[in-house]
C-alpha cells in the first residue's frame, strides 16, 4: 500500500500565494486609520460568572451559538468533552462504559469538532466524522463553542452543528507567572476500586511572549454489566414448515407445539449475562507559546497532546444455538402475538422463555486500545494600524490506534447437542467429555423484572449447575477484529479581513485553505499452525476449536470428526483445572442481575493476545484481512468570504464557502483464502482496486440578527452544509460469516456437520457514496433580561439532500468448500435522499441574585428539545422510522448555588426513546432496536478554603440508570447496559 504526503511543490505554490497576498494588503493597511475594538472582557471565576461569559459569547455571536466556559467545564464530574457537552440545548450523548464518548447535535451524529477554530486529528475517531471524546481529558480545554448554522469562515464538515474546542492562551494570563493544579480520587458503586487524576498547569504572561503548559493524567476503573442478546443483529425469525420457502435457518418440526406449521417465533442467536469492565490510563498535554514580534505581528504555536489505553474485558455465561440447524430452540412461556409476517405466519415474542440451549458457554473476552494523537499548529498574525488584518496558519498532525479483540470460549457442556466432537485417531468423543450433556441444557431467560435474568437449572446431572471445574474446558479461541491505524494531516490556511466604514458595511473576511489528510488501516487476525498428524502439510487457523478437523486422516475424501478425522489439538484438552494458576477465577459478580457463581477465564489474561494465543497454540502470525485494510487520501481546497453589516437595527453575517475534495481510495482484492476455519475475508492480497473521486460544494451562509430591543434578538439563519464521509464506509470490502453446519443442517444439505457455511455478510465499504448533504434553517428569539439572564426560543429545520444509511439486501455466498448453496444477508451502506430533521429549542437560565440574603446564591438553568426526523424507512408495522440515535425529546435542568465560598450544583440530563439501529431478522423485514428514555442525575459541590485552596466533590449517575433495549415493541425487551453510580472528591488549587 502507498502512503502519500502533502507535497512540498504544492504546499511551496499555496505559500507564495499567501505571502503575495498579505504583503502588499499589508502595505496598504499600515497607511490606513486605526479602528478601536469594543470588546467586553469577563474573568470567568465561579458559577455565576462563567455563566455571563457563556450568554456574552452567544450574544456577540454571528450564527446561532452555545457556550461552556472554564468554570462550567471544572464544576460537574466531567471526565470527557462530552460529558460537560451534555448540557448545552441539542446536545444528546452516547456513553462508553458510563463516560461521555460521542454527541449528536439536534439529534443527529454527524458533527464536527475543531480545535482552535480547525480541524484536528483525535485518535478516537481517525476515520469516523462523529468524534469520539473518549480520549481527550477535559481539563485541556478552556471553552468549547457550539456552532448551529453555518457561517463562511467555519470550516465546513457538520451537518447539524461545529464543535470547536478552545484552549486557554497565554496572553490571556495574568501578568508573570501563574498556575493550577487539582488532586482527585474517584471510586464506583461497582468497581469499588479508587481512581486517581490529577492536573497540573502553569504558565508565564510577560510583556512581548508567554508560555503556558497543562499536563492531565488519570486512570479509570468503570463497571459496565450487559444482560440480555449479546448482538442486537443477530435476529432471526425463524417459521414452521420451511420447506415452503428458502429459508436454511427454520427448522422443520410443529416449533410451539400447537399442532399447527403457520407460526414464526423471534429470536436471538446467543443471549448472555455479563460482567464487563473497562479500566483507562488517559493523558493529556497542551503546552502553547505567544510572542509579541512587533506592535503588528503576533506568532503563536501550540501542541496538543494525547494518549490513551484502555482495556474492555468481559466474562460471563451465554447459551446459544451454536448456529447450527437450532433455531426452535425456545420455549416461550405467555407468547404474544404480533401478527402475520409476509409469509403468512403468525409471528410469537415473550419475555419469559426456557432456552434448550445445546452449548453454554463461560466467555472471556478482552478488547484493547492504544490511542495516540499529536497535533501541531504554527500561527503568525498581523494587526495593522489600518483596516487590514490576516493570519497565516499551518497546521500538522499524526495520529495512531492500536486494537486488539482476544475471545476464550469455555463450554460447560459437551457439545454433543450440536454434534461437536474430538477425536485422536481412536474415536470421535465429545468434545469436552467432562462436560453437561448430551441433552441441552434448560436456561430460564427472564425479562420481566427490572433487570433481565438467565439462570441454568438448579440441579443438573447429580450437582449445582456450573459449580464443578472439571465441567469447564476451552474448546474454542480466537484473536479477530485487530487492526492499526494511522493518520496524518497537513493544513495551510490564510485568513484576512478588511474594515470598512461605508454605509452598513462593516467589514470583509476572506481565506484560502488546503488540506491533506492520509489515513491507512491494516486489520488482521492471528493465526495458529497445525501440522497433519499423520501425513505432511500445514494449515494455519483461526478459530481454533477443539472439534475441527483440519485433515483428511483417514482418507475417505471429507473433512468431517464423526467418521474418523483427527482434530486439532486432540491430545490438548484444555480444562480449567490444568491452566496456569491465575488463570481461572470464580465469580458471581453481575451487578443487580448478580446469580450464582461460575469459573471463568480471567480476561486480564486475553489483554495480550499474541501471548494468550502462543500460551495454547503456538506459532501464531498475522493473517491479513484484505477486504477490511485500505489507504484514502483525502485533499480539500476550499475559499471563503463573507460580509458583516449592520445599523442600529440589525447585524448581519453573509458568505459563501467553496470546497474541493478529491478522495483516492486504495482498496484491496480479496485473494485466495490462507487459512482453515476462518472467515473468507482472511485471504491474499490479490492486487489493489484504485478509486480516484472528486466532488464541489458550494455551500452559502447567511445569517441576520434583528435587535427588536436592548435585550432582545430575533435572529434568522439559512445555510448549505455537508460533512466528510467516514473512511470505512468507502473503503471497506465485504466480508462473509461462516459457522459450523452442524448435524441438522449437514443431513439436510448432505454436507459434513463441519463444515464451515455461510450465514451472513458485510459490505463495509461503497467507494460510490455521496456525502451528507443538507439545507438548514434557524429562527431564533432571544432575550437577555440580566447579565446572567437568558430565555431563548429557536425553531430549526435540516432539509436532507442526501445522507447515508444502513441497508439489507441477499446475495449468494459460497461456503467454506467453494460450494454456493444459499443467498444470506448483506448488511451494508447506501445513500438514502429526502430526510428531514426538524424540531424547536427553549432555554432559560437564571441567577436569583434579586432575591435576599441566602436566597440571592441560587440559580438555575433548564433546556428542551423537540426534533423530529425522517429517513424514508418503514418498519415492520408500516410506521415511519426516524434517523438512527435521534431522541425525539431531550432536556437537561441544572439548580446552582454560590455564595461565600460555597458552591453547589445539581444537573439532570434527560433523553426520550431512540432508535438504535434498524435489523432485518429474516422474514419480518426492517425491525427497529429501540433504547428506552433515560435520566442521569449528577451533582457537584465545593467549597473555598481561600482565594487559592478549594476543595470539591462530585457524583455522577446518582441514580445509577442504566439503558433498557427493545425490539419494535416496548413490551419485547432484549437488553440492557447497565453503568455505575460514581463520586469524586478532590482538592485544586491556584496562585
Amino acid at each position: 500500500m502507498m502512503k502519500q504526503n502533502l507535497s512540498p511543490f504544492r504546499l511551496s505554490q499555496v505559500s507564495f500565494a499567501v505571502l503575495a497576498s498579505i504583503l502588499p494588503l499589508g502595505a496598504i493597511a499600515a497607511d490606513t486609520g486605526v479602528q478601536a475594538e469594543q470588546v467586553e472582557v469577563i474573568e470567568v471565576r465561579g458559577i455565576r460568572a462563567s455563566t455571563e461569559k457563556s450568554l456574552n459569547t452567544k450574544r456577540f455571536a454571528d450564527g446561532v451559538v452555545d457556550s461552556i466556559t472554564a468554570e462550567d467545564i471544572g464544576k460537574l464530574p466531567d471526565v470527557t468533552i462530552a460529558d460537560s457537552l451534555q448540557r448545552v440545548p441539542g446536545i444528546q450523548i452516547r456513553r462508553s462504559a458510563g463516560e461521555g464518548s460521542t454527541i449528536n447535535v439536534r439529534g443527529m451524529p454527524q458533527v464536527t469538532t475543531l480545535l482552535n477554530g480547525e480541524q484536528f486529528l483525535s485518535a478516537g475517531s481517525i476515520t469516523e466524522v462523529q468524534p469520539d471524546f473518549t480520549d481527550i481529558p477535559s481539563s485541556l480545554v478552556g471553552a468549547m463553542n457550539v456552532m448551529k448554522s453555518p457561517t463562511a469562515d467555519t470550516l465546513a464538515g457538520g451537518i447539524s452543528g461545529t464543535v470547536d474546542l478552545i484552549t486557554r492562551k497565554p496572553f490571556d494570563l495574568e501578568d508573570g507567572f501563574s498556575g493550577a493544579a487539582l488532586l482527585e480520587a474517584s471510586t464506583g458503586s461497582y468497581s469499588e476500586e479508587t481512581d486517581p487524576k490529577f492536573m497540573v498547569s502553569g504558565g508565564y504572561n510577560g510583556d512581548q511572549f508567554a508560555v503556558l503548559a497543562t499536563v492531565s493524567y488519570d486512570e479509570a476503573n468503570l463497571a459496565n454489566y450487559r444482560f440480555g442478546t449479546l448482538n442486537d443483529k443477530w435476529g432471526y425469525a425463524p417459521f414452521e414448515n420451511h420447506e415452503k420457502a428458502n429459508c436454511w435457518y427454520c427448522p422443520k418440526t410443529d416449533m410451539n407445539g400447537d399442532g399447527d406449521s403457520d407460526d414464526a417465533e423471534f429470536t436471538y442467536v446467543n443471549y448472555g449475562i455479563m460482567n464487563r469492565f473497562t479500566e483507562r490510563e488517559r493523558l493529556g498535554a497542551t503546552v502553547s507559546f505567544q510572542a509579541q514580534l512587533s506592535d503588528n505581528w503576533t506568532l503563536s504555536s501550540d501542541v496538543f497532546y494525547t494518549d490513551m489505553d484502555d482495556a474492555d474485558r468481559q466474562k460471563g455465561i451465554t447459551a446459544d444455538n451454536a448456529w447450527s440447524g437450532h433455531w426452535g430452540w425456545q420455549e416461550q412461556h405467555d407468547p404474544i402475538n404480533r401478527g402475520q409476517l409476509d409469509n403468512g405466519h403468525n409471528l410469537y415474542t415473550a419475555q419469559d422463555i426456557t432456552l434448550h440451549a445445546p452449548r453454554v458457554v463461560s466467555h472471556s473476552e478482552s478488547h484493547t486500545n492504544k490511542r495516540e494523537s499529536t497535533n501541531f499548529n504554527f500561527e503568525l498574525e498581523y494587526k495593522g494600524d489600518g483596516d487590514f488584518s490576516g493570519k497565516v496558519r499551518f497546521i500538522t498532525a499524526e495520529a495512531s490506534r492500536s486494537h486488539t479483540e482476544n475471545v476464550a470460549q469455555g463450554y460447560l457442556t459437551n457439545g454433543l447437542a450440536h454434534g461437536l466432537r474430538r477425536n485422536d485417531g481412536t474415536g470421535a468423543i465429545a468434545v469436552n467429555p467432562g462436560g453437561y450433556g448430551p441433552e441441552p441444557v434448560p436456561m430460564r431467560l427472564n425479562y420481566t423484572g427490572k433487570h433481565p435474568t438467565l439462570r441454568g437449572p438448579e440441579q443438573l446431572q447429580g450437582e449445582v449447575f456450573g459449580s464443578n471445574i472439571d465441567r469447564y474446558a476451552i474448546v474454542s479461541t480466537y484473536s479477530e477484529n485487530n487492526y492499526d491505524e494511522d493518520a496524518n494531516l497537513d493544513i495551510l490556511r490564510f485568513d484576512g479581513e478588511y474594515l470598512f466604514d461605508f454605509g452598513h458595511l462593516e467589514k470583509m473576511s476572506f481565506g484560502v485553505r488546503t488540506s491533506q489528510r492520509d489515513v491507512t488501516r491494516e486489520q488482521y487476525v492471528l493465526l495458529a499452525p497445525f501440522s497433519n498428524p499423520v501425513g505432511e502439510g500445514t494449515v494455519n487457523v483461526m478459530w481454533k476449536d477443539q472439534g475441527l478437523a483440519a485433515f483428511d486422516t483417514d482418507g475417505n475424501g471429507e473433512l468431517n470428526t464423526e467418521k474418523g478425522d483427527i482434530t486439532i489439538s486432540a491430545d490438548n484438552p484444555l480444562n480449567f483445572s490444568a491452566l496456569p494458576s491465575g488463570w481461572v477465577s470464580k465469580s458471581g459478580d453481575f451487578g443487580p442481575a448478580s446469580m450464582d457463581e461460575y469459573y471463568f477465564i480471567d480476561p486480564r489474561q486475553l489483554d495480550d493476545h499474541f501471548g494468550f494465543q502462543n500460551a495454547l497454540y503456538a506459532g501464531n502470525i498475522k493473517g491479513g484481512v484484505p477486504g477490511s485494510s485500505y489507504t484514502v487520501e483525502e485533499m480539500t481546497q476550499s475559499i471563503y468570504w463573507s460580509a458583516d453589516l449592520s445599523n442600529d437595527f440589525y447585524r448581519a453575517n453573509v458568505g459563501f464557502q467553496y470546497i474541493k475534495t478529491e478522495l483516492d481510495i486504495l482498496q484491496n482484492v480479496v485473494g485466495e483464502s490462507i487459512c482453515s476455519n476462518c472467515p473468507g475475508s482472511v485471504a491474499t492480497d490479490g492486487g489493489d482496486i484504485v478509486t480516484d473521486r472528486s466532488f464541489n460544494d458550494f455551500l452559502p451562509a447567511v445569517n441576520v440578527a434583528f435587535n427588536l430591543r436592548d435585550d432582545l434578538i430575533l435572529r434568522t439563519s439559512w445555510g448549505k452544509t455537508m460533512t466528510r464521509l467516514d473512511l470505512e464506509a468507502i473503503a471497506g470490502g465485504l466480508s462473509i460469516s461462516r459457522a459450523r453446519a452442524g448435524d441438522d443442517i449437514a443431513a439436510e444439505e448432505g454436507v459434513s456437520p463441519d463444515l464451515l457455511i455461510a450465514t451472513d455478510a458485510q459490505m463495509q465499504g461503497n467507494p460510490d457514496l455521496d456525502p451528507w448533504r443538507a439545507d438548514n434553517t434557524d429562527v431564533t428569539l432571544e432575550w437577555y433580561f440580566s447579565s446572567s439572564g437568558l430565555m431563548s426560543v429557536a425553531l430549526f429545520k435540516i432539509d436532507l439532500e442526501s445522507f447515508i444509511e444502513s441497508a439489507q439486501w441477499q446475495i449468494p455466498a459460497e461456503d467454506g468448500d467453494g460450494v454456493t448453496r444459499r443467498d444470506v444477508n448483506v448488511n451494508g451502506q447506501v445513500n438514502g435522499t429526502g430526510g428531514t430533521m426538524e424540531g424547536a429549542e427553549f432555554s432559560y437560565q437564571q441567577a436569583f441574585d434579586f432575591l435576599p440574603g441566602f436566597w440571592s446564591g441560587f440559580g438555575a438553568a433548564f433546556n428542551y428539545t423537540y426534533s423530529e426526523s425522517e429517513s424514508g424507512k418503514t418498519g415492520f408495522g408500516g410506521e415511519s422510522l426516524p434517523l438512527e440515535d435521534n431522541s425525539k425529546e431531550s432536556g437537561n435542568a441544572v439548580l446552582w448555588y454560590e455564595q461565600d465560598g460555597l458552591q453547589f450544583r445539581l444537573a439532570a440530563n434527560y433523553r426520550s426513546k431512540r432508535l438504535h439501529t434498524v435489523s432485518t431478522p429474516g422474514g419480518m423485514g426492517n425491525v427497529g432496536i429501540w433504547t428506552e428514555p433515560t435520566t442521569y442525575i449528577d451533582m457537584s459541590a465545593s467549597y473555598d478554603i481561600s482565594d487559592s485552596l478549594t476543595v470539591y466533590m462530585s457524583g455522577s449517575n446518582l441514580t445509577e440508570e442504566y439503558e433498557s433495549q427493545y425490539a419494535q415493541w416496548k413490551d419485547n425487551r432484549i437488553a440492557q447496559n447497565i453503568y455505575e453510580r460514581r463520586f469524586t472528591l478532590g482538592v485544586r488549587g491556584r496562585w
